[in-house]
């Protein structure tokens, strides 16, 4: 009796090996159990958009201030940093170079004119001869082009003169716009060359320029826009902190030309900004608020499929029969994508369980 209670303890493990074996094939007779997924319907509806775009300010007008003469920095009238107004001196040139020329020029202008009322005087004393035949026309004649050289000659000397008492007034360096002055790249006694040294650099900030690169399939969109001035559209500013600037701004043209590099047109909006708050320079977010039409849809964005170029979604046919269906995505709404292109209200998208499906498959519905 012991021998075959030891045999039936043994056999034990074995059937139930033998059994658990079994399990399988009984389940792979049944078939494969369905997919569960979750489905979202599509809804249309007015959605109020933000986009947002990189962007740099920058001034209304720049300009640097050089000097059209040369010479050593001698008088500094305004501070760095201050607002100067149209036509305030700013900088004062050494004058005594240009001093100097002015005055040779005006020598050869007394020179010039002495020697024209010489001629003249001549011209006038052979003229008389000549009525009396004590002289021949012929040296009448060269007297009268003897006048004619001296005059273009006092001409000659009046315009250097005049030039150089210019580049006497042009050593006082004066505001060319009402703006804000930076820091002076000289001080008091650097030399200063004409046309090329750049004393500081003048900006009027108000307004102040935004300028955004959008794609070139929206050229359209942003031209409307510049016309249309009480449209839908609002544009505002945030800094990097995430700050946003209050006054809103408005576009004011849309480039004439795309980058070839990238495919990108330049767009420019102005801003007001009698604060100060916003510099030439920054870079900030440019966000612009929009509403879509009544008819728009949506659809959560984990319900996208983007393989390469190709964008779709996994929507629910007849028969809980998966589909593929491209569609176009527009911009993204908190967790909502807007769909410009490829569903519409009713249709049943899929949410959930995407990696385990296959367009054909036959899924349940959660």
């Amino acid at each position: 009796m012991q021998l075959y209670r030891n045999l039936y303890i043994m056999l034990i493990p074995v059937l139930a090996i033998a059994c658990k074996g079994k399990q399988p094939q009984q389940q792979m007779a049944g078939g494969m159990p369905k997919t569960t997924v979750s489905v979202y319907e599509v809804k249309a509806g007015n959605y109020t958009i933000t986009e947002s775009f990189p962007a740099v300010l920058t001034g209304n007008v720049i300009v640097d201030i050089r000097s059209d003469v040369t010479g050593f920095l001698q008088k500094i009238h305004a501070k760095d940093g201050s607002t100067v107004s149209k036509g305030q001196a700013l900088y004062e040139v050494d004058k005594s170079r240009s001093q100097a020329v002015y005055e040779e020029a005006n020598a050869s202008v007394i020179q010039a004119e002495a020697d024209l009322a010489q001629k003249k005087r001549d011209y006038e004393r052979y003229a008389n001869l000549l009525k009396q035949d004590a002289i021949s026309k012929q040296t009448v004649d060269q007297a009268a082009t003897a006048v004619k050289t001296s005059e273009a000659m006092l001409a000659a000397a009046r315009a250097t003169r005049a030039r150089t008492g210019t580049d006497i007034s042009h050593a006082v360096l004066r505001a060319p716009i009402h703006g804000k002055i930076g820091i002076a790249q000289l001080r008091i006694g650097d030399l200063v060359t004409a046309g090329s040294t750049i004393v500081n650099t003048l900006v009027n900030e108000d307004p102040i320029f935004a300028d955004i690169d959008i794609p070139q399939t929206r050229y359209s969109e942003f031209r409307k826009d510049v016309s249309d001035r009480d449209g839908g559209n609002q544009y505002y500013i945030t800094f990097p902190n995430g700050e946003l600037y209050p006054e809103p701004g408005k576009i004011l043209l849309v480039n004439n030309t795309v980058d070839p590099r990238t495919g990108t047109i330049r767009v420019r909006l102005t801003f007001p900004n009698k604060g100060g708050q916003l510099k030439s320079g920054m870079t900030a977010s440019l966000q612009m608020h929009y509403k879509t039409g009544e008819q728009q849809v949506a659809i959560p964005a984990k319900a996208i499929i983007e393989l390469l170029s190709e964008v779709k979604v996994y929507t629910l046919g007849q028969g809980n029969v998966v589909e593929a269906r491209p569609v176009q995505k527009g911009s993204i709404l908190d967790s909502l994508q807007i769909i410009n292109q490829g569903l519409k209200a009713g249709d049943k998208v899929i949410t959930d369980g995407l990696q385990k499906i296959r367009p054909g498959d036959t899924v349940n519905v959660k």
